[in-house]
């Protein structure tokens, strides 16, 4: 076996063992969760254990120059929609070939996360049918386009209560990490749209 064959299947080893652990992680945030008295703390450590989950998922799509991230999405869809239980919401995915750094994948991750979740969870809390719909392109200045975009019942994005939400502030955080710039419009439904630069 040449030493090139031989890092390749170190490489592939140290991923898949990432993989594991970060799928434990997340297995035991879940399992504290489930056994927690206080609804808050529930909450927390499930956000949690979806986090590390979504980070888990990358390490299966980490190629020698970055991160398959378009194929990462595909991955998290299905996933996506079963951690939703019995919500009616549907995720659907229109995504081109983009591949991202291993600094900027991470943080696209936990954004892309973030985002669904808030949709399914907020969007459609009286049941109704609905669809999320995530895409991810090139645009034309060598700049990229992640969205998110849900066709539930919307909120104001100016009410103060809207500026206190966690996941908008989480998000727009890390924006900043990839030079994003991160908006919201919220018009039978919301959508939400980062436009960054790897």
């Amino acid at each position: 076996m040449t030493d090139e064959h031989g890092d390749a299947r170190t490489a592939s080893e140290l991923r898949h063992r990432m993989a594991n652990t970060f799928q434990l992680m997340a297995a035991l945030a879940r399992m504290r969760g489930q056994k927690a008295g206080d609804p808050e703390a529930k909450r927390q450590l499930t956000w949690m254990a979806d986090a590390i989950g979504s980070l888990g998922a990358l390490e299966r799509h980490r190629l020698e120059s970055g991160v398959d991230f378009a194929a990462y999405l595909a991955d998290m869809t299905p996933v996506w929609q079963r951690r939703q239980g019995a919500r009616p919401a549907e995720v659907r995915l229109a995504c081109e070939p983009v591949q991202v750094t291993d600094q900027a994948a991470s943080t696209l991750a936990l954004i892309a996360q973030e985002l669904v979740s808030n949709a399914m969870t907020h969007g459609y809390p009286d049941g109704r049918v609905g669809v999320v719909k995530v895409g991810l392109r090139r645009l034309a200045d060598d700049r990229y386009e992640l969205t998110v975009v849900d066709d539930g019942q919307g909120f104001d994005p100016t009410s103060p209560g809207a500026r206190e939400r966690f996941g908008l502030w989480f998000v727009r955080s890390l924006a900043a990490q990839v030079r994003g710039e991160f908006s919201l419009e919220c018009q039978d439904g919301v959508a939400a749209r980062l436009v960054f630069s790897l």
